[in-house]
Formats: C-alpha cells, sequence, structure tokens
C-alpha cells in the first residue's frame, strides 16, 4: 500500500512528532525531503541517538541548509514550491522570516498541503512558548491522574504525545491529499501537542464538568475500578489485571475457582468492590500467588479476562512470544553512536503484509548535493551551500 508515491513531502520539523508525521507519510510512498540546520535535527544525539534512530525511517532525505544565508533561503523556498505537502514544526511567525509560511509558500504553490505542527497552535496566550511532551503531559492535565495520590505527578515514560499527535498529522495530511484530488485544493492544518492531550483527556472533563469531581491519582489502577490494577503472581512476578464490570469478575473468580468471592457481598457491585478494595485485593493477591505468571495469564485470557505480564524492555525484545511471532522488530542504525539497533517495525499490515522501514536514518545532510543538482543548482554555489552547512567534501 503505496497511495503516494508521486507525492513530494518537504520536511522542516525537529525532535519526535513531525518526524513520525512524515515517517508514516514516508512509509506509504511518500517522497520525503527532511531539511536540517547545519547542526542537524537537534534530537540526533539524544538518548544516545536512539530516538533519531527510530522516527527518521521510510528512506527520508537529508538536506543541510543554513536558512539565515540567502543561498539557504532560496533553495528550502524552491523546495517548498515543488512540493505537494509541507510539514513544519516552527513557532507561529518564525518561517515568515524565511518566506517559508504558508502565505508566502501558497503563492506559488497554490494547492499545497500545509501542515504546522506546534505545541500549542497557531494562536491563543500558550502559541510562543516552546514545549517538549512532559510539558504538555503536566499542562494538558494527564499527568496530575498519573503517579500515586500521596506523591508527585510523574510523567508516562514515552513520548506518547508526540508519538499521538505525530500521527493524527499524518492521517490529516493524507485526508487534504484525498480532498484535494477532489478539489483541486490545498489547505493549512494547525495541529498541536496540547490539543491532542487534552483531547485524551476528555472523558475526565467529562467527568468533572457532570459531577464536579476531579480526577486523582489512583497509583497502578484506575478510579473507580477494582480489582483493576498489578498483581503478582508465584516468585512475585508482575502482572496487570483489568476488571471493569461484573460480567468480568464473574469470569475471574471462575477462571481461578474461588466462586466463594462472588457469594461475598463485600463484593457483589463494582462499587462495594471499590469500597472494599483493600480486602478484594489481599484475597486475590494470596491467590494469584500460587500460580505461575505465564500460565495464569493464559488461563485469564481464554476465560476472556484482560491480564497481561508487566514487562521491561529487554523481556518484550527478547522473550515476548507475540513480538518475535509477529515479527514487530526491525532493523536500523544508531548514527550517533555508528551502531546496528533494533526499533520498532510499521505498527499495522495490509494485504501485502507488514510495510518495511528503511534500515537507518540519513547522515546529516547526506543528500544535500543531490537534492540541490536536482533543483537545478551547479558549481560554485552548491559548494558555498554546503560550506555554509558544514557539509565540506560531503
Amino acid at each position: 500500500m503505496r497511495p503516494f508515491e508521486d507525492i513530494d513531502v518537504l520536511d522542516l520539523t525537529q525532535s519526535i512528532a513531525g518526524p513520525v508525521s512524515t515517517q508514516f507519510l514516508g512509509l506509504l510512498g511518500a517522497n520525503v525531503v527532511k531539511v536540517e540546520p547545519p547542526g542537524g535535527d537537534a534530537f540526533r544525539g539524544l538518548l544516545d541517538g536512539a530516538m533519531f534512530a527510530s522516527v527518521n525511517l521510510s528512506d527520508k532525505r537529508s538536506v543541510c541548509l543554513d536558512l539565515k544565508t540567502e543561498d539557504g533561503q532560496q533553495a528550502a523556498q524552491d523546495l517548498a514550491t515543488e512540493a505537494d505537502v509541507v510539514v513544519e514544526s516552527f513557532r507561529p511567525g518564525v518561517l515568515a522570516k524565511f518566506g517559508l509560511d504558508y502565505e508566502t509558500v501558497s503563492e506559488s504553490n497554490d494547492d499545497v498541503v500545509y501542515l504546522s505542527l506546534t505545541g500549542f497552535g497557531q494562536d491563543g496566550p500558550y502559541s510562543e512558548w516552546p514545549a517538549y511532551d512532559p510539558v504538555i503531559q503536566a499542562m494538558s492535565g494527564l499527568m496530575s491522574t498519573i503517579g500515586y495520590e500521596d506523591r508527585p505527578p510523574v510523567r508516562i515514560g514515552a513520548s506518547v504525545i508526540d508519538w499521538g499527535t505525530g500521527t493524527l498529522a499524518a492521517f490529516l495530511v493524507a485526508s487534504a491529499l484525498h480532498e484535494r484530488q477532489q478539489t483541486g485544493e490545498g489547505d493549512h492544518i494547525d495541529v498541536n501537542l496540547f490539543e491532542v492531550a487534552v483531547a485524551w483527556m476528555g472523558y475526565w472533563i467529562a467527568h468533572y464538568t457532570g459531577t464536579g469531581e476531579v480526577a486523582e491519582r489512583q497509583g497502578q489502577g484506575f478510579a473507580g475500578l477494582a480489582p483493576n490494577e498489578v498483581f503478582h503472581a508465584a516468585d512475585d512476578e508482575p502482572f496487570y489485571l483489568c476488571v471493569v464490570n461484573n460480567d468480568l469478575y464473574e469470569r475471574l473468580c471462575t477462571a481461578i475457582d474461588r466462586e466463594d468471592l462472588l457469594e461475598d457481598d463485600r463484593y457483589e457491585t463494582n462499587e462495594k468492590r471499590w469500597e472494599h478494595k483493600d480486602a478484594l485485593v489481599a484475597d486475590l493477591e494470596a491467590e494469584f500467588g500460587e500460580y505461575d505468571r505465564a500460565d495464569l495469564c493464559e488461563l485469564l485470557a481464554e476465560a476472556g479476562v484482560p491480564a497481561g505480564p508487566v514487562r521491561t524492555v529487554d523481556e518484550l525484545v527478547e522473550d515476548d512470544p507475540h513480538v518475535a511471532a509477529r515479527e514487530f522488530l526491525t532493523e536500523s542504525h544508531n548514527i550517533y553512536r555508528d551502531t546496528p539497533v533494533k526499533t520498532a517495525a510499521a505498527p499495522f499490515r495490509t494485504g501485502d503484509g507488514r510495510p518495511e522501514l528503511d534500515d537507518r536514518p540519513p547522515e546529516r545532510g547526506e543528500h544535500t548535493r543531490t537534492v540541490l543538482e536536482g533543483l537545478g543548482y551547479e558549481g560554485d554555489q552548491i559548494e558555498r551551500m554546503l560550506a555554509a552547512a558544514d557539509l565540506d567534501g560531503e
């Protein structure tokens, strides 16, 4: 499934969310040219290069341009004029200084699909604020729901808002390209991390506005639901059990031969189970300690009860049979450390199977000369631009 093989994408993004969006577009066939500043994407070295190695695959081509020079600005403008899609992650107003804002680009490229991916959107009190994923987790209220009630809030240990926003951005670009086929018109799309995170808080917002109750941190569990948290099987091996209604509770008790827990008045309804949560957890922990974790999770799954082992990253990579069976890890290369690595593959399949990501991200400015020659640049001008981007001899 490569519907975008005739689509040229100009990627003016750094960090994670923007590169995720263009990686998805490239995975679906688009020709992605990633423009980086002379020093390269600021995330090339973060986490020893692991972040960059995971979100800049799918045959992206890297071009280093110094937008502070006339040559660099002109080359970027030429790329924008030829592009079907421009994806940028600068704060509002910054690209206008370089003639790369939507208003300017659309004058010479009137059907361009132009997506601005920012922290807070193109207007509003926060629009000029810089933002990364953890800041958005905090400001959206998400962080206030994570952790234990008697301890400070904690962040989710992965860039979930970045990934969610990048995925939404790719969907929106695909939708705009489909609409362009029908109308012949482009669009300017405004998507931002903050609104994505607030949208994810939608049911807590509805709960508060309906009841006046503010969501509180519940540690491993979820407010009002029991049993719904981390439990431990034999050898203290952790697993997560998620029981959200009476039917699942009955399945649980039947599966572990504890029908007596169904007859206990304290556990008759979800409200009562929540009220007597500590006693219920103690009863279940004592029972679960008699089971091997793998056997118990298999037993519960067969009974239709959502449960699964709490895995560490090494267990996920080395031991998870589902990851192995579905071949969900793919080869990449950590440019920063110059070492081969594995990362997650494309998280979907089509009738042709799972699309393959490229096995390495681009070196900084690796395709600068080739792309400039494709724009008609030559000789001394290319050499001057390579030098300005600190790419002498490349």
